[in-house]
């Protein structure tokens, strides 16, 4: 008996560190109760008096201290957690308004409710944003233009020297877009890109998406 405890033991560590890694859905479910106990137990940093702003920043400040709390519990959040934390707020908001909907909406006074209903109805396509200049840092890949798509979100395919097909998303304007036309089918584009982590419903889980910044011609 003795012989086999190491054996037992090693098992024993598998199962649990196995038994840990919990899906995306799961830590954002848990995100959610943490920070809705947050705002409940922190009741200084959301008193009536309190602006909006500075409740934004107690907002922020539960929800990063629960993403640090439970990000080594699930491989996919530990790498990628951080890559858009505004986006992974948004999940973890439109969650807590099931898990504690009453006492979430209570931290805010009518007049802050309005204020950020107003700013949310913004036509922001009126604004237009500059678009960002291109950076050496960023993601790079050489390849040719192959196709254009105008569906729900517009994005485009490559082919790279592999001839490997390489599909980017189009979420704002950015420098080089008008080169993004039928009349340049086949040829070679400098492309700068970032990746973020969006749900995939063919693969049911998160993967990573290549999201364009930049874009220049080789010929």
């Amino acid at each position: 008996m003795l012989k086999k405890l190491p054996l037992l033991l090693c098992l024993c560590l598998v199962v649990n560190v196995f038994g840990q890694d919990k899906t995306r859905e799961e830590i954002i479910q848990l995100m959610a109760e943490d920070t809705c106990e947050c705002i409940k137990n922190d009741t200084a940093s959301f008193r009536p008096d309190k602006s909006m702003s500075q409740k934004q920043v107690a907002l922020g400040l539960c929800l990063l201290k629960s993403y640090n709390k439970r990000k080594a519990e699930s491989e996919t959040m530990k790498n990628d957690g951080m890559d858009d934390f505004e986006a992974l707020g948004e999940e973890v908001g439109i969650q807590m308004v099931s898990v504690c909907g009453v006492e979430f909406m209570a931290i805010f006074s009518d007049e802050q409710l309005d204020e950020f209903i107003d700013e949310s109805e913004e036509p922001e396509a009126n604004i237009p944003l500059p678009p960002a200049s291109k950076n050496e840092d960023d993601l790079q890949l050489e390849a040719q233009l192959t196709s254009l798509n105008n569906d729900v979100v517009s994005y485009f395919q490559v082919k790279d020297a592999f001839d490997k097909t390489h599909t980017f998303l189009i979420k704002e304007q950015f420098e080089g877009y008008k080169l993004l036309k039928k009349s340049n089918y086949n040829k070679i584009f400098n492309i700068y890109y970032k990746e973020i982590n969006m749900f995939d419903l063919s693969e049911s889980k998160y993967v990573k998406k290549k999201v364009v910044k930049y874009l220049e011609s080789r010929d």
